[in-house]
């Protein structure tokens, strides 16, 4: 197998051979980015539209949720090549979007909350991009696990056939939340249109990564069958790649046991929680107290709960993106000690026999490699371990 080639991740990337899969991936990524934009320009500008009733209109909601989709769209696309550059973009085209709602005879109006909703979901997308973008730390096999990951969901998005098959699995998640939490979610506080909004959203989102787990694994599955190279995703090119020139190297297959992984997460997640739920309750309990505070949280009460609710997904977006950084960034510390220390139990593999490099733990019996490293690598590992915790 082929790594991704170190300058397909810098900021210069090479050009892409024209006719190869990693090509007509690039197309189709960058051919629906433009397409989403299409889409949302005319439905923010669709004359007199108006989704729900007073009372019960999600139109915070569905800003939040378009601009999330196109800032995501323009970053996997490689439009907007950076994070920054691709918040620029978005916000100036949420500025131009909420100026030329003023036209007239479109009958719409200009928002300052809406390009509030816009801004939201356009951090929310970045964080969870730069939550998601393959590592760069931790040693060469727990990032080539990463770009072997991103390679097989590039083979995946390289045909219209199989875009069509998460367009059908995000349609059909989108049609069984919003059913499902029209039926069994009414409730007095929120109304039933924005309920259906909020439940397909998530069944749309749902189906959609399930689609594309199964879809990158399947393609993955292919990658090693054919034998294709990881940056053009060329079939059997020879070593070096006849169409791109990258050269051949083995796959060095480990992982992280997925319970430690599991573990991780969860303890983010845990503290994290912890972390909000307490500062609500302080500045609940000071609110009759403090003033300023008070008088805030009026404010905001003020603004409707189509807002409110629009404010709660950006703050579980943007906690739920730490939690992965933090987790990942954890486990490339974790990488670094494999060899070092088992990877299940901790317990220390230093001077224990190994045949070949290879062995078993003692205590668990899980399996090892001994990776060849320069002296002192596990030591300072193991200390920026304890610093970064």
């Amino acid at each position: 197998m082929r790594p991704e080639s170190p300058s397909h991740d810098s900021r210069h990337m090479r050009p892409m051979p024209q006719g190869s899969p990693g090509w007509w991936s690039l197309r189709w990524r960058r051919g629906m980015a433009i397409l989403s934009i299409l889409v949302l320009l005319a439905g923010t500008h669709y004359p007199k539209l108006a989704i729900g009733v007073p009372g019960d209109g999600p139109d915070k909601i569905l800003h939040f949720l378009a601009f999330a989709v196109v800032t995501v769209m323009l970053r996997i696309s490689g439009i907007a090549s950076t994070n920054g550059m691709a918040i620029i973009v978005m916000m100036g085209l949420a500025v131009f979007d909420e100026v030329t709602q003023e036209i007239p005879g479109i009958g719409r109006t200009f928002d300052r909350l809406d390009l509030v909703a816009d801004a939201c979901g356009i951090l929310v997308a970045a964080a969870w991009v730069a939550a998601l973008s393959p590592s760069r730390t931790g040693p060469e096999w727990f990032k080539s696990q990463q770009q072997r990951a991103m390679s097989g969901l590039r083979l995946l998005v390289a045909t219209g056939t199989n875009w069509l098959h998460l367009g059908v699995a995000t349609v059909l998640g989108a049609m069984i939340g919003g059913t499902f939490l029209a039926v069994v979610g009414r409730n007095p506080v929120v109304g039933p249109v924005t309920l259906v909004v909020v439940g397909a959203a998530a069944g749309a989102i749902a189906g959609l990564i399930a689609a594309l787990e199964a879809g990158r694994r399947h393609a993955w599955a292919r990658i090693q069958r054919e034998s294709r190279c990881l940056y053009c995703l060329v079939a059997d090119p020879g070593d070096p790649c006849s169409c791109c020139g990258t050269p051949e190297v083995s796959v060095v297959d480990r992982e992280i046991p997925a319970r430690r992984a599991a573990f991780i997460a969860t303890g983010w997640s845990i503290a994290t929680a912890a972390a909000i739920a307490g500062m609500y309750f302080v500045a609940l309990r000071l609110s009759s107290s403090v003033e300023w505070l008070g008088g805030a949280l009026r404010r905001y009460d003020a603004l409707g709960l189509n807002f409110e609710m629009m404010i709660d997904a950006t703050i579980l977006g943007l906690v739920g993106a730490f939690v992965v950084y933090r987790s990942r960034r954890r486990l490339a510390l974790i990488a670094w000690r494999y060899g070092v220390e088992c990877l299940r139990c901790r317990h220390d593999l230093r001077g224990l026999p190994a045949e070949a490099g290879e062995g078993r733990c003692p205590e668990c019996g899980e399996e090892f490699i001994l990776d060849p490293q320069p002296a002192g690598i596990a030591e300072k590992s193991h200390s920026e371990e304890h610093a970064d915790a």
